[in-house]
């Protein structure tokens, strides 16, 4: 009497089905003479291959095709050891290193980091006043964050957005008495694919143009 299950004794034995697999083989070894009769012929392969070295797999072609005398020795284990080896992968049976050793699981890769906004920098030869504008995308048009250096104090300042059709926007007031490095924010209807210049200016007039 033979089974089909009896080519899992080898994979069971040597760890390689997974848990639902080991489980179910485990429920069909309780009620199959013939696969546990085939498990006591094959329990001992683990603890005998765990002897074999790649020095002794290596120096199988130097052992003698027919031994003048036969003889019960760790060589012949070994190579009835391969030999269960390669009959193990001709019928098809999978198996692992023994004890079984979770496969390497890859890292995710790294998230490619954000684009930065788009920043327009200049500096204007006549007033002397240098400035630039980071340029945000929003569903509603463009923030922008200026900066400037070189403005007199006291004065009222604000920036005039003009679109590539000639339509213009204010996109912000603010006083000039702010530290160097302070930020001051801005915004505009108009994305910034659409806008061609913008230009701040106070009381005395034009300051500076930024474009892209």
């Amino acid at each position: 009497m033979s089974c089909q299950h009896t080519v899992d004794v080898g994979a069971y034995l040597f760890g390689s089905l997974d848990l639902k697999e080991r489980a179910a083989f485990e429920r069909h070894l309780g009620t199959c003479e013939c696969c546990r009769a085939e498990m006591l012929r094959l329990a001992p392969l683990p603890g005998l291959l765990g002897r074999l070295t790649l020095e002794d797999v290596e120096n199988l072609d130097e052992i003698p095709a027919r031994p003048p005398k036969p003889r019960y020795d760790q060589r012949r284990v070994l190579v009835a050891c391969a030999a269960v080896l390669v009959l193990l992968a001709l019928t098809g049976v999978s198996f692992l290193v023994w004890p079984p050793q979770a496969p390497p699981v890859a890292a995710p890769p790294s998230p490619s980091p954000p684009p930065l906004p788009p920043t327009w920098i200049s500096e204007d030869a006549a007033t002397g006043v240098n400035g630039e504008a980071e340029m945000v995308s929003k569903s509603w048009g463009t923030e922008m964050w200026f900066k400037l250096g070189d403005v007199k104090p006291g004065a009222r300042c604000k920036v005039i957005v003009f679109d590539r059709r000639g339509q213009r926007e204010v996109g912000g007031w603010w006083g000039s008495d702010h530290g160097p490095d302070e930020r001051i924010p801005g915004s505009t209807s108009f994305r910034v694919d659409q806008i061609d210049r913008l230009e701040v200016s106070d009381e005395s007039g034009l300051l500076v143009t930024l474009r892209p």
